[in-house]
């Protein structure tokens, strides 16, 4: 297999291609219309893409609460893709990015199907989550302390 690099859209091509594949794989199966993927935070949010050779086979999405709050949102990636490590490089970028905003706790919505992989990514289970497009979810966070709060306590 290719390399699968994990990085922004880079053009609007690849933007449209990174709601498709969130529409496939989230929505469509519900037989909810394309434009159903989006909502009101599209522009605030961080979008990443995975990309082996010119084809983008995974996304996520990370938008800010508050300061100290961030939500991951978005995960999806190609069927013919997954247990490749794909999600979890992904989700480690989205965290990086949490991070170098000063963020300390991430929470998500999984499916719960999905929560297996969360609780292995070291997101705790907190509770019940919504029930959206007819999916039980599970309302999990993981948290960390800032980076100046970690250096302190480690001195």
């Amino acid at each position: 297999m290719e390399p699968v690099v994990i990085r922004p859209p880079a053009n609007p091509a690849e933007l449209a291609a990174y709601y498709h594949l969130r529409w496939e794989r989230l929505r469509r199966l519900w037989d909810l219309p394309p434009g159903s993927e989006r909502d009101e935070l599209e522009d605030v949010a961080f979008h990443l893409v995975a990309v082996v050779g010119k084809s983008i086979v995974g996304t996520g999405r990370l938008h800010g609460v508050d300061a100290a709050n961030a939500q991951v949102r978005c995960m999806a990636v190609h069927p013919e893709f997954e247990r490749r490590g794909i999600a979890r490089a992904i989700l480690l970028a989205l965290e990086a990015e949490a991070h170098n905003r000063g963020v300390t706790r991430i929470q998500l919505n999984a499916r719960e199907s999905a929560v297996g992989f969360y609780e292995k990514m070291g997101y705790a289970d907190i509770g019940k989550g919504p029930f959206m497009y007819r999916v039980r979810h599970r309302l999990m966070e993981k948290c960390w302390p800032r980076a100046n709060q970690a250096q302190k306590s480690s001195s």
